[in-house]
């Protein structure tokens, strides 16, 4: 199967040698030597006292195509919508600087469910061992397995999640135009928000993820480094930013 252009669009830190670790799994893992493949990628300003341009140079030593953006401030809503503002391509890839894929993931076949559902908006990879069963509650709903081999969410009131995930443009264009500047953008998702729940209720979700799977991805290694620069995140839907918890 012939692979569909894909924008791989990631949110990150000023955090160089984490960025570089994430990069050498996405590229052994997703990408594997495939065309077809870009990256786009904000810089917030903040995270470890080195310049900025460091981690935009480490993301070109893994892509041939980069497309950048260091933000004047950090803004974890303003950086997500302009990174979805640049997709071209008819899927996203969204990731985060500092979650780690540990084998091999066949996007072609992502791509050919998402074709094939007319209504998916996106798929999901598991951050937690998958249940040997074909139907399991997480995320405060039950998700069914279907016959291709992904589970999809029986609720749309908050199942999109922004990490990683692959999604149709669609859904991201029309996404953009609503979000706020103003509130954790993976809060935005959710049936409480008004502005956005029309357009959640139109798709249905799903999590890439087999029976018995165990867990593909993992982004712990980046809360050990906000503990160890003394960064903490703040809950709910206020979150748009690190902050500083003691002094470095």
């Amino acid at each position: 199967m012939i692979l569909q252009k894909v924008d791989i669009t990631m949110t990150a830190v000023i955090r160089p040698a984490m960025l570089a670790r994430t990069l050498k799994t996405i590229t052994r893992f997703v990408v594997r030597k495939q065309k077809g493949f870009r990256l786009i990628i904000n810089v917030d300003p903040i995270g470890e006292d080195v310049d900025p341009m460091k981690v935009v140079e480490t993301a070109k030593k893994f892509f041939g195509k980069v497309k950048y953006n260091i933000a004047k401030e950090p803004s974890f809503s303003k950086a997500v919508k302009w990174i979805w503002s640049q997709a071209e391509a008819p899927f996203i890839f969204h990731w985060e600087d500092d979650t780690m894929i540990s084998r091999e993931i066949d996007v072609a076949n992502m791509i050919s469910i998402l074709n094939k559902y007319p209504k998916l908006s996106s798929l999901r990879l598991y951050k937690a061992n998958t249940p040997a069963k074909k139907s399991f509650s997480v995320f405060s709903c039950k998700w069914i397995l279907k016959p291709e081999g992904f589970y999809i969410a029986n609720d749309w009131k908050k199942q999109f999640g922004l990490n990683p995930i692959l999604i149709k443009k669609e859904f991201i264009v029309e996404a953009v135009k609503r979000m706020k500047d103003n509130v954790n953008p993976e809060k935005q998702f959710r049936f409480s928000q008004k502005y956005m729940r029309d357009h959640i209720e139109n798709w249905e979700y799903g999590l890439y993820t087999k029976p018995g799977e165990k867990r593909i991805v993992d982004g712990r290694q980046g809360e050990q480094w906000k503990n160890k620069l003394g960064l903490k995140k703040p809950r709910g839907t206020t979150f748009l930013k690190w902050e500083q918890n003691v002094k470095r």
